[in-house]
C-alpha cells in the first residue's frame, strides 16, 4: 500500500484509528471541492470528499467509482447518460463509470461522501457492515475501514485492542489482518470496509 504523502500515512503496526478531520484537505481536480485522501495505491484510491455546493464531478476515463454517504442529508448525481442517482442514506453505495459526467445537487445542505476510485482492470469493493449483522468480522490485510456510527473495537497483531468511533478511519498494512467488532451498546453501529476484491 502506498500511503498518502500529504498526510504521512505510514500506519504503525498497532493500527491506531485516526480522525478523518485530521487529514490535510486537498482541492479537487476541477477545483470544485475538497477531499481528504486516506489511501493512494496504484490499484485504488480512497478519500472523503466535502461537498458544500452544487457542482460538477471530474471525469476519470477507465475508472470505476463508488461513493457512499458519510454525513449529511444526501446528494443527487445527474449523470451524462441521462440517469439520476441518489446517495440519500448512510449504508447505500452508488457505483458508476468515471467516464460519465456527473453534476452533484445537494438535497439539504453540505455532505461528506466516501469516494472509492479504481481502474476497471483492478477489482476493488466497498462493503457496508452493520452491528446487528456482525458480532465480529475479519478485516483483510491492506483494507481500509471508515466508521460512520457507533464504536468499534479492532483486535490486531499487537494484542492491544483499539477502539474507533464515528469519524475515525483505520488502514491495515499489507500482511496485517485483524478483526473488528461493535462495542457493546452500539447496536446501530455501521462502517464501510474497502479492500481489493
Amino acid at each position: 500500500m502506498k500511503p498518502d504523502p500529504e498526510n504521512d500515512n505510514l500506519f504503525p503496526p498497532a493500527c491506531m484509528p485516526r480522525r478523518i478531520g485530521d487529514l490535510v484537505p486537498q482541492a479537487w481536480k476541477n477545483g470544485g471541492g475538497l477531499t481528504r485522501v486516506i489511501v493512494h495505491h496504484e490499484g485504488w484510491r480512497l478519500s472523503v470528499a466535502d461537498i458544500t455546493q452544487d457542482g460538477e464531478f471530474s471525469r476519470f476515463p477507465g475508472v470505476r467509482r463508488q461513493i457512499a454517504l458519510l454525513t449529511g442529508a444526501g446528494v443527487r448525481l445527474c449523470l451524462s447518460d441521462g440517469t439520476e442517482r441518489d446517495v440519500a442514506r448512510v449504508g447505500e453505495i452508488l457505483t458508476f463509470s468515471g467516464e460519465l459526467g456527473a453534476d452533484a445537487v445537494l438535497v439539504d445542505g453540505p455532505v461528506q461522501v466516501v469516494n472509492l476510485m479504481h481502474p476497471v482492470s483492478c477489482a476493488c469493493r466497498m462493503d457496508v457492515v452493520r452491528a446487528e449483522g456482525a458480532r465480529g468480522f475479519d478485516v483483510p490485510a491492506g483494507a481500509a475501514v471508515l466508521i460512520v456510527r457507533g464504536n468499534w473495537v479492532f483486535d490486531g497483531a499487537s494484542g492491544q485492542p483499539q477502539t474507533g468511533r464515528a469519524g475515525d478511519f483505520l488502514v491495515l498494512p499489507e500482511g496485517a489482518a485483524g478483526r473488528l467488532r461493535a462495542e457493546e451498546g452500539s447496536e446501530d453501529a455501521l462502517l464501510y470496509c474497502i479492500a481489493p476484491a
